[in-house]
């Protein structure tokens, strides 16, 4: 059983352990600053949802951040589970959750790559879920400005995107970077 709710304070008991398990699970050229991504829970498209399994007070069980500019999918920008529970179905619960709003969904994935493992691991547990891999050639805009774009593959649920679906997001997305 997995509980969720939408944080929309960075008062939010919840918010500060999440952005701990950001901070660990992403590295700094696919994350953003915290501080910004703190201003973006005002923002009614950014969506930042938080789960546990019972009880809010034993913290969080993950987290998923997306987008919904209103063009018809969510960009799911961000997701991650508390590495104590992972392995355990929680990533798999909630991608259901996000799936049961039966909106299309966009997300980025490292280039999966044969000597890197875990590359690899990621996205069998996407394709696992129901997201196919598109075959567009993709870079994450920077989220800094010390770093550079980020080489990504997309995936979406619960079809490939159209050629005409991959523009609108790339516009969009581009809109929401720093």
């Amino acid at each position: 059983m997995i509980n969720a709710r939408r944080i929309v304070s960075p008062e939010d008991g919840l918010y500060a352990e999440c952005v701990r398990i950001y901070e660990e699970s992403f590295p700094y050229e696919e994350r953003r600053d915290t501080a910004e991504m703190t201003e973006y829970l005002s923002d009614a498209r950014f969506h930042f949802i938080v789960f546990y399994e019972q009880r809010e007070e034993d913290g969080p069980a993950g987290f998923f951040t997306f987008w919904d500019f209103g063009s018809g999918y969510l960009y799911g920008e961000h997701f991650a589970v508390n590495p104590s529970l992972r392995g355990r179905g929680t990533g798999t619960a909630i991608l259901d959750y996000i799936k049961s709003m039966d909106i299309p969904m966009i997300l980025e994935i490292e280039p999966p790559c044969e000597d890197d493992g875990m590359t690899l691991r990621r996205r069998l547990f996407y394709e696992r879920n129901g997201f196919i891999l598109n075959p567009y050639e993709h870079v994450q805009p920077a989220y800094h400005e010390d770093a550079r774009p980020v080489p990504m593959r997309i995936m979406t649920w619960p079809y490939v995107f159209s050629e005409e679906e991959y523009d609108r997001f790339r516009t969009d997305q581009i809109s929401i970077m720093p």
